[in-house]
């Protein structure tokens, strides 16, 4: 789901006999998320999408209850609700990490607008500054009444974290979040984010250098620089690389595998360079690992 279309999961909750009470989102298979203080003391609740209304069958808060006397709903504050009827309805995909300070998250739900006094659609952009109190601050946007409750969203679409509260409670000022870290624990195993591939290590020029130096041919200079103008006849006209000549193989080789991984388009520089090797030397134990480390997908 990308940024544009996340704002179709957002759903409005209301009591039986429709007064408005917040926001929240659809995770899928009718699974709702919102803020425990929209729905605490609320037995029967009514989540409407679209132009239908759909019963909330069950509601887990988180906590249960509000500490007495608490000037807030304590961490975090979150709600999980079941509505059978939105089973079908658009959902929104879950992020694999909190936002970090200094990025921006987008907001989608319902509030009421302050010109007209009716309840609609309604998004904002918050600037996170950081960790706080309440969860996790936001700032240098606005968060208007029945925003609490809504899906705060990464600039892919995905959920990492749920509007709590404005900071102002007589204006739509700035306020907090609460952090995704803080729902993922809460969720069904399988609503849980796949976890994120492990990061492939660096491809480095004396990696490269030592692979292809590996076949004897490599050692004439004359097939370096022929494997060059390989390259550069696979790169095309304007994106050929410039490498200075050394009779040594080893510091050749390295400043040809430096001139590819800093190419505009080093993927493609290294596609090249991998194929070049491949139709000068044949098949090869050393350019097979070459062909391993780069990954590079179907060759030119």
């Amino acid at each position: 789901m990308s940024p544009r279309t996340a704002p179709a999961a957002a759903v409005r909750l209301t009591d039986p006999a429709g007064a408005f009470l917040g926001s929240g989102f659809h995770l899928g298979a009718g699974l709702l998320v919102s803020c425990a203080h929209v729905v605490h003391g609320r037995p029967e609740l009514t989540a409407r999408h679209g132009t239908g209304a759909h019963p909330v069958r069950a509601a887990r808060l988180f906590p249960p209850e509000p500490a007495p006397g608490a000037a807030a709903y304590p961490p975090p504050d979150l709600a999980l609700l079941t509505a059978p009827g939105l089973a079908g309805a658009p959902a929104v995909p879950l992020g694999s990490a909190d936002p970090a300070g200094d990025t921006s998250v987008l907001v989608h739900g319902f509030a009421v607008n302050p010109v007209t006094g009716e309840v609609g659609p309604e998004s904002a952009l918050l600037a996170v500054a950081g960790p706080s109190g309440l969860g996790l601050r936001v700032q240098q946007g606005w968060i208007p009444r029945g925003l609490s409750g809504s899906m705060a969203v990464d600039g892919q679409g995905r959920v990492v974290g749920v509007v709590k509260a404005t900071a102002d409670g007589g204006g739509p000022a700035g306020g907090w979040i609460t952090p995704l870290s803080a729902l993922l624990p809460l969720l069904p195993p399988a609503l849980a984010p796949a976890p994120a591939p492990a990061a492939r290590p660096a491809v480095t020029a004396g990696e490269i250098a030592r692979l292809l130096g590996t076949p004897a041919l490599f050692q004439d200079p004359a097939a370096r620089l022929e494997l060059v103008q390989a390259v550069g006849e696979r790169l095309g006209p304007g994106e050929e690389i410039r490498v200075p000549y050394h009779p040594l193989a080893a510091l050749h080789l390295r400043a040809v595998a430096g001139a590819c991984l800093h190419h505009r388009s080093p993927d493609r520089a290294l596609r090249a360079l991998l194929a070049g090797a491949r139709e000068l030397c044949g098949p090869h134990r050393a350019l097979d690992e070459l062909g391993a480390l780069l990954d590079p997908g179907p060759e030119e």
